[in-house]
């Protein structure tokens, strides 16, 4: 059995590499698992990388592990009768980076993951084409966002259609990470915002994903000034979704005003291995996260070396 079980061992790591190696659209915390060692808060983000130039940057820039991009429709430079799917942040509605050209240059790289922010339902239906056409060479992490539900201070800013949304991600992309969530206040979020999400808001999230019955893994976009503000009902949050691998993906608007030391307690205990991080580096360097990391890499190690156990038994090892 000893004889039996040094040739089985190889072929189990192999058959995982090869597995691994050829998943479409890996979860991040898979793909950059040897960098970050089960801590998704040191996954470094470029964002708004919106033209040719941006993403250029974001490209060469060695220590960028996911590059996060708004799609609009719009019109690129020379081309004002065609609106197609462009890298741009409403009001703008022109680009010299199409959707076309961003896939192509981010997924030949091969090494970082992306993410994608549809403004509106149209601008998600008419990058379909385009990114059907280039899933076969989703092997990097993918992450499709839509801001899907109103959320505080989101006053008239129309969310993305949800039920739209929701299923064309699953029929079209069911390995890709689903990242909805809510429509907030557009701008700055100043002191006067006093504000977090609601019970209300949370159930109507969980409602919507239950009644277009997803199954893939999803993140929760929440906006660092107000997710803070109340602990409980994110923890809750990620409690009652554990079927769908959840995680928070923390962001803030440049200007907004958050609170450091309610976001580090926020984010440590929510859990290190469930916060993605995607702030402005003011924020960033003023977060103390302290020796809150903890390792995927040794539980998955405990976890193979257990159904070895089970498998052949301790005595047959020697």
């Amino acid at each position: 059995m000893a004889m039996a079980f040094s040739s089985v061992l190889p072929v189990f790591l192999i058959a995982s590499i090869t597995c691994t190696m050829a998943a479409l659209s890996p979860d991040p915390r898979d793909f950059f698992a040897d960098k970050i060692k089960g801590n998704i808060t040191k996954i470094t983000w470029a964002h708004a990388v919106n033209s040719k130039k941006e993403l250029a940057d974001a490209l060469a820039d060695d220590k960028i592990m996911m590059i996060e991009a708004d799609i609009s429709l719009g019109f690129v430079p020379g081309n004002s009768n065609v609106t197609v799917p462009i890298m741009a942040h409403p009001p703008a509605n022109e680009s010299d980076l199409s959707l076309a050209d961003f896939l192509n240059a981010t997924l030949k790289k091969s090494t970082r993951g992306i993410k994608l922010d549809f403004k509106t339902i149209e601008a998600f239906n008419a990058s379909l084409p385009i990114l059907k056409s280039n899933r076969e060479k989703m092997v990097v992490p993918v992450m499709l966002n839509a801001d899907i539900l109103p959320g505080p201070f989101s006053g008239d800013d129309k969310p993305v259609d949800a039920d739209q949304f929701l299923q064309g991600a699953k029929q079209n992309f069911p390995e890709c990470i689903l990242s909805v969530g809510w429509k907030t206040q557009y701008g700055v979020m100043s002191e006067r915002y006093n504000g977090s999400y609601t019970k209300e808001q949370i159930q109507n999230m969980l409602e919507t994903l239950a009644k277009n019955k997803i199954n893939q893994t999803v993140t929760y976009p929440v906006r660092a000034a107000l997710a803070a503000s109340d602990i409980t009902i994110m923890t809750e949050l990620i409690k009652n979704t554990k079927n769908y691998r959840s995680t928070l993906t923390v962001w803030s608007a440049v200007g907004d005003f958050v609170d450091r030391k309610n976001l580090s307690t926020f984010i440590k205990t929510v859990g290190v291995d469930k916060t993605y991080v995607d702030v402005p580096d003011i924020v960033w360097k003023d977060l103390n996260l302290g020796s809150s990391a903890t390792s995927n890499l040794a539980s998955a190690t405990l976890m193979i070396f257990s159904v070895i156990i089970s498998t052949f038994g301790l005595s047959n090892l020697a």
